[in-house]
């Protein structure tokens, strides 16, 4: 949790000290998410998570801008628990940084749609499963570093300086490849799939009406 922090900290900090050089805008986003891994066998988005952190943004026109992102992202997948089953019990937990490159189309009505590229960096995994009434952990489960996503959304602008979006992302390239582990479940060809809400504030400069 202390990493966690410090993390958070340190993305904030630089976002915001971005954001205040010329013609460049910085905030703050804040939001939750509903993750799933594509290719572990489980389907829907059943593992909850955060997404935090800072941003800039440049304003191209009065319609288009280019945002950029350095956020602390929680993916990863987890399938129904039931008592009944040994069986049931598989969890996969990703700690992202992530830095999207957004591009956004504001419309006068206030509704906005983005979409673009991301780069995620994995700094913590971990992988558990209960196998036969046996309780498995794999803290190294041949997770790839790097993490290389497209992105879509639509938001609306509540406030002259607060907006909320939500979003599409997928992995293009897989994030894993081939690995031998005791717990089932684990091909070649597993993708992070995400939905996600979040809410997004602007602060210092502040120009678009």
């Amino acid at each position: 949790m202390y990493k966690i922090l410090l993390t958070l900290s340190g993305l904030l900090i630089i976002s915001l000290s971005f954001g205040q050089l010329a013609n460049f805008k910085g905030g703050i986003e804040g939001g939750i998410m509903g993750t799933q891994v594509d290719g572990d066998t489980l389907s829907g988005y059943n593992k909850a998570g955060v997404r935090v952190g800072g941003f800039i943004e440049k304003e191209i026109n009065d319609k288009i801008s280019m945002q950029f992102s350095m956020l602390y992202a929680q993916k990863g997948s987890q399938g129904d628990k039931n008592s009944d089953d040994l069986n049931s019990y598989y969890e996969i937990k990703l700690h992202y940084i992530d830095m999207p490159l957004t591009a956004k189309y504001y419309h006068k009505s206030g509704v906005f749609v983005e979409a673009g590229i991301g780069l995620g960096y994995l700094f913590k995994s971990k992988e558990a499963a209960n196998i036969d009434g046996l309780y498995y952990v794999d803290e190294n489960p041949g997770f790839n570093r790097f993490e290389f996503s497209y992105h879509l959304g639509i938001g609306y602008k509540l406030f002259p300086y607060t907006s909320i979006h939500a979003q599409f992302s997928y992995s293009l390239f897989k994030i894993r490849g081939k690995y031998q582990s005791q717990i089932p479940g684990v091909f070649a060809g597993q993708y992070n799939n995400t939905l996600m809400v979040a809410l997004q504030i602007y602060l210092g400069k502040r120009e678009r009406s």
